[in-house]
């Protein structure tokens, strides 16, 4: 008798055990894993993948700089943190294509590092296959609809 209790508490335990484990995989399956941005896998990264032009011009510390100073501009965005995910605002935003440029040339030129707009858009477009890389993009947002009313012209 005493053996049917010992086997029927072992299956219960079991049940609860798998049950338990079971459901926190389920919760843990459903989330993102977060993106971790390491800094020096992203200089590397980058560094891989620029143009010979740039790679002849820029050492790794001017590529580390201008990946610092971006990262900069997402921080002061709000889409960026070197704290955990729940320090970043998880509003949309949009900004113009040569914003963040224009604030690493105004960081380069306050720092007087010689660096041109166009070394910085190789760097940053470099920037999105490591960004890529880690799953820091998400699924694309669709576009709104057009504002402007449609309208029939009348003769």
């Amino acid at each position: 008798m005493i053996w049917i209790f010992v086997v029927v508490s072992a299956l219960v335990a079991f049940v609860v055990a798998a049950v338990a484990v079971g459901s926190v995989t389920a919760a843990q399956a459903g989330k993102s894993r977060p993106a971790v941005y390491d800094l020096n896998d992203a200089v590397d990264h980058v560094a891989d993948h620029l143009p010979a032009d740039v790679t002849a011009v820029l050492s790794f510390d001017d590529v580390r700089q201008v990946l610092l100073w971006h990262l900069e501009y997402l921080q002061a965005k709000g889409v960026a943190s070197y704290g955990t995910d729940a320090d970043v605002d998880g509003s949309l935003v949009v900004v113009t294509d040569d914003e963040p440029i224009a604030f690493i040339l105004g960081r380069a030129d306050d720092a007087e590092v010689e660096i041109t707009d166009e070394q910085i858009v190789a760097i940053l477009t470099a920037q999105e296959g490591y960004y890529r890389a880690i799953g820091a993009y998400g699924p694309e947002v669709s576009g709104p609809d057009d504002p402007a009313p449609s309208r029939t012209m009348d003769a």
